[in-house]
This record gives structure tokens, C-alpha cells and sequence, in this order.
């Protein structure tokens, strides 16, 4: 991933003076107290380091005729509220594991990869406006606190192409760039850092919104893969 595409598309430790620690996501539902399910999906990179026969790490090396080399990689989290006003927090630890490489029925060299701590949280709420109508609020947050380290540290420490999905079989979410009549006062106060909130799905279905790292049309067809299409 590119050093810019990193600034502007990750979540990094509060403090760290290079980019946003948190996003925000808001809409409009309509309904009576309906009910809503939330999850955030985004990626972590981890550093992948080949090792060869003696355990030492190498830029690169070719076993069985498979090139392998050191690199970064994306690591995937998901994170996931059943029913609002519910809280969901995660904490991954850092970690490590390992694979070996098999040349001629022997170990020949292996694969290790190694990732930072990481404290991400989901936070979402319902404020209701008028009856049938209310205001859904998604906060997405990196808690670690930045200890002045090197920007490295804070990039691996980060997670990158988050995404939000919020989804309701009895209530029907609205458009932000295009809100019917009744509805546009209201979704002129909607507040969004980070995400951009669209209506997936069929045309006219208003069950499902992505809430997307990058800037998406009302109704994109495959949405998921057009939100996660940079390659880390």
C-alpha cells in the first residue's frame, strides 16, 4: 500500500500525528424501533519474513521451485453487533505463527508471520428523531495510544479499508445523496468522517447500507469487492 492511500485509509493510535484514529458513520431509518444488526469489517498488515534451513530471515528464497519472499500482508478482522443498543469492543494481541516449507519430503525453509498489537472498537446507537424515524450512529475506533515511536510501529499498530454493513429486515434505511422529500432536512445533519454511507442490494431495497471506506453510488453493483479493491 502506498504511503498516502496508508494516511488517508487507515486508523492509526490516538496521538499519532499522520492520520485519523477513528471514523464515524450516521443515517436515517425509518420504522417503528426497529431492529438493526452492525458489523465492521477492516484489515490489519502483518510483516511476513521468509526463514531459511538455519532459521534466518532472508529476502527472498525459492523452495520446490516456488519463489517466496519477504513482504507485507493483510491480516482480516471482523467485528460485529447482534441487535442495537449493544456495545462490541475487540482486542487482538500481538502474535505470530508459522508454516514450514517442504523441498524433496524435508523442511527446506518456512514462513513467519508476525503482527502488532491492535485495540479496535465498534460503538453503535439509535437516537430517535420523531416516532417512525431515527437516527443511527456507528463509531469505529483504534484505542491504543501512540508512544511516540517510530511511524512504522504506528502503521503495523493501524488497520486500513474498514468498512461498515448495517442491516435491518423490518426497517427501511435512506439515501443520503438522494433522500426522498420527507426525509431531507434530516439527512442534511447526518455526520460522516471516514466512511461514505450507500443502500446495497436490489434497487429500491432499503434493508442494507455499506458504510464504505471509499466514495460509492447509490445500489454499486459488488459492492464489497469495489470497497476493498486496493490491494494492501
Amino acid at each position: 500500500m502506498e504511503e498516502k492511500q496508508r494516511t488517508t485509509r487507515g486508523v492509526f493510535p490516538r496521538g499519532w500525528p499522520g492520520g485519523r484514529s477513528q471514523l464515524l458513520t450516521e443515517c436515517l431509518i425509518e420504522g417503528l424501533d426497529p431492529s438493526i444488526d452492525v458489523t465492521a469489517r477492516f484489515v490489519q498488515l502483518a510483516e511476513r519474513r521468509v526463514l531459511d534451513r538455519d532459521g534466518a530471515p532472508v529476502p527472498s528464497l525459492i523452495v520446490a521451485g516456488k519463489r517466496y519472499a519477504s513482504r507485507e500482508e493483510a491480516v482480516e478482522h471482523e467485528m460485529r453487533i447482534e441487535s442495537l443498543p449493544n456495545r462490541a469492543a475487540t482486542v487482538k494481541p500481538a502474535g505470530r505463527k508459522r508454516a514450514e516449507l517442504i523441498e524433496d519430503g524435508a523442511p527446506a525453509a518456512a514462513l513467519e508471520w508476525q503482527w502488532e498489537p491492535l485495540h479496535a472498537t465498534v460503538e453503535a446507537w439509535v437516537e430517535e428523531i420523531r416516532p417512525g424515524l431515527s437516527q443511527v450512529h456507528v463509531n469505529v475506533a483504534n484505542r491504543l495510544e501512540w508512544d511516540g515511536g517510530a511511524d512504522e510501529q504506528a502503521t503495523l499498530r493501524a488497520f486500513y479499508l474498514t468498512a461498515v454493513v448495517l442491516h435491518s429486515p423490518d426497517g427501511a434505511f435512506a439515501s443520503l445523496a438522494a433522500p426522498p422529500p420527507h426525509l431531507r432536512e434530516q439527512a442534511a445533519i447526518c455526520h460522516n468522517e471516514g466512511l461514505w454511507p450507500v443502500p446495497v442490494g436490489e434497487v429500491g431495497d432499503r434493508r442494507t447500507i455499506l458504510a464504505s471506506p471509499l466514495p460509492l453510488e447509490d445500489y454499486p453493483a459488488r459492492p464489497h469487492r469495489r470497497a476493498q479493491a486496493t490491494s494492501l
